[in-house]
Order: C-alpha cells, then structure tokens, then sequence
C-alpha cells in the first residue's frame, strides 16, 4: 500500500468518525415552531425566518433571512447537524434591507438527507436571552 492510499484511507476514516449519529431533542422541535423544515417559519413575537433556497445542497453557498419583531437582537447564531453531530458553525448577521442576513454554507456527511439546526439566541428589550430552533434539510 502506497502512502497516498493511506493518506485517502486515513482522511475518509476521520471524516466517517467526524460524522457522529445523534437524535433530535423532540420537546424542543415541538415546542418551538410548527413550522416545516426549508420553508419560511414565523415565531410569534420573536422573528421571521427563511432561506435563500427552499433546496440546500451541501458545501453550496447559501444566505439565512432573520427579520426580528421589535425589541429584539440577535445575541449569537450558530448552525448544528441534527442527523450527524458535526460541530457547530457560527453565524454574523448584517442588516441588508431590514432584513438581517448570513452567509452559510454546510459540508458533506455520509448521510443522504441531513437535518441541520439554526440556533438564534434572541435578547428582548428586559436583556432576557431565548431560543429559536430553524430546521433545515440538505440533500447530498
């Protein structure tokens, strides 16, 4: 075996163990919105979300819409795998149009069809912190 098939093999096993199976929280997604995965979700008296694209395919540019109720900041953002926990991608908004907007972009995974989770920390006007979960699919 010749160094480069190690290489190959070594950096295609990190990946597979990078790509660690979890399960989704069930009371979070409940309790949060009723919303479906890919389309625009709104969460009464806190934010209006939506992607550029209803069809997200892995390592493509895409951008993530936040329009926030009156009061409220984004305190952090951040993307997580929900299929496969995959770490996390942090997240800048910037103010384009009155409409806050992120660049994004998510990698490739061994799953086919990936759920990943946009997670807003909102701060309201009494500087308390709450959570929006977003739920988006990518299909590979």
């Amino acid at each position: 075996m010749s160094i480069k098939h190690i290489i190959v093999f070594i950096f295609t096993l990190t990946l597979l163990i990078a790509c660690d199976p979890i399960t989704a929280n069930k009371d979070e997604i409940a309790t949060n919105s009723q919303c479906q995965p890919n389309q625009a979700c709104t969460y009464p008296k806190k934010a209006k979300i939506w992607l550029s694209e209803h069809l997200i395919s892995p390592e493509t540019p895409f951008k993530i819409n936040v329009s926030l109720s009156d009061g409220n900041i984004i305190h952090s953002a951040k993307l997580e795998g929900v299929t496969m926990y995959m770490g996390y991608i942090p997240l800048q908004f910037k103010l384009q149009d009155n409409v806050l907007t992120a660049n994004a972009m998510v990698g490739i995974c061994s799953e086919r069809n990936m759920t990943w989770k946009l997670i807003l920390e909102l701060k309201n006007q009494k500087n308390q912190i709450e959570s929006v979960y977003y739920y988006f699919t990518v299909i590979y």
